[in-house]
């Protein structure tokens, strides 16, 4: 965990756009897909998507998601989908606190991709259960930051430390974090830890396999088998998976032409994604894919039967509208 901050489906927490696309020469690249929603209680796995470092715009979107999910009487288990090398102390309590907090209404499994060190490895703690695989790493429980220099006080009329700092506090204050870290992941996982806090204290990194061995994981498996395992433990049957993406949005956009704009679609599904008008765009006009219409929606208001076609829900009052150059807003 870091001293510094750091500079597929429908997601919820995007409430923004979903743009359905009506175009012959749009269709071959974005197909139309199935969303099935269903009103029955517990019936759904969520899949929280906790990707890149951890930041404060990170910590935002995870504590919205999982305030959602626990509203939310659909949603009968959260399984983390981690892939993260840690960040900032302060984002990841944050993340932590969110995470134990759903961890005691549902079912709470935690899987590991790539890795989930340091911070990334202090919020999915609370989990019941860390899948990993035989390549993951997780670990590094401890602090990683530069050493405190002191800085000559600046004079000034609200006294001396206002801008000045203290070598021995900055010390102190460093390994309170470090100590707040560890005991936290004492609590949460001394019972699996096969060494004792000393050798947890280390920041060591380890692999899947051995991760399960020593305590730091609970399973060799893969993202489905997490999700598994999450609607087996809650006795869901028959469910569907509701996979929410938290952080900033990256990745190239597909652009398309109306008859006075070119807009940028961020594809999630592929048929529907989010659309954002270009402003100033240097592009090759014969090139970008010219589209009749791209209507707008919000994400509540739409509803896809089996066959593709797109209808508004109703459910939420809110009504499509038309604007020049075939967006709706």
């Amino acid at each position: 965990m870091s001293s510094k901050q750091p500079s597929t489906a429908l997601t919820s927490r995007q409430q923004l756009a979903v743009v359905v696309v009506a175009a012959a020469v749009v269709g071959a690249v974005l197909a139309p897909s199935v969303y099935a929603a269903t009103n029955d209680p517990d019936d759904t796995v969520a899949v929280v998507e906790i990707e890149g470092p951890v930041t404060s715009t990170l910590a935002d979107d995870v504590e919205s998601e999982l305030a959602d999910i626990r509203a939310n009487d659909s949603v009968g288990a959260v399984v983390l989908k981690m892939d993260t090398p840690g960040g900032a102390p302060v984002a990841s309590e944050r993340m932590y606190k969110a995470v134990q907090r759903t961890s005691e209404q549902m079912t709470v499994i935690a899987s590991v991709q790539s890795m989930s060190a340091s911070g990334g490895y202090y919020a999915m703690a609370p989990a019941d259960e860390i899948y990993v695989l035989p390549t993951s790493t997780v670990g590094s429980i401890g602090l990683n930051a530069p050493a405190p220099r002191t800085n000559s006080p600046t004079l000034g009329p609200s006294g001396p430390d206002k801008r000045g700092s203290n070598e021995i506090q900055a010390w102190a204050e460093q390994q309170t974090l470090a100590d707040t870290f560890i005991d936290a992941m004492m609590a949460e996982r001394g019972d699996e830890f096969e060494m004792p806090r000393e050798e947890v204290a280390k920041a060591d990194v380890y692999l899947g396999t051995e991760a399960v061995q020593n305590g730091y994981a609970d399973e060799i498996g893969s993202l489905n088998e997490a999700i598994h395992a999450a609607a087996t433990e809650e006795e869901l049957g028959e469910y569907h998976v509701d996979t929410r993406e938290t952080g900033p949005d990256i990745g190239f956009p597909i652009l398309l032409r109306t008859d006075t704009q070119v807009v940028a679609v961020y594809a999630n599904d592929p048929g529907y994604g989010e659309v954002e008008p270009m402003g100033l765009t240097y592009v090759h006009l014969e090139a970008v894919p010219h589209v009749d219409t791209v209507e707008r929606f919000s994400e509540s208001d739409l509803a896809v039967d089996r066959g593709g076609a797109a209808a508004g829900a109703g459910t939420t009052g809110n009504e499509t509208a038309r604007l020049d150059g075939g967006v709706g807003a």
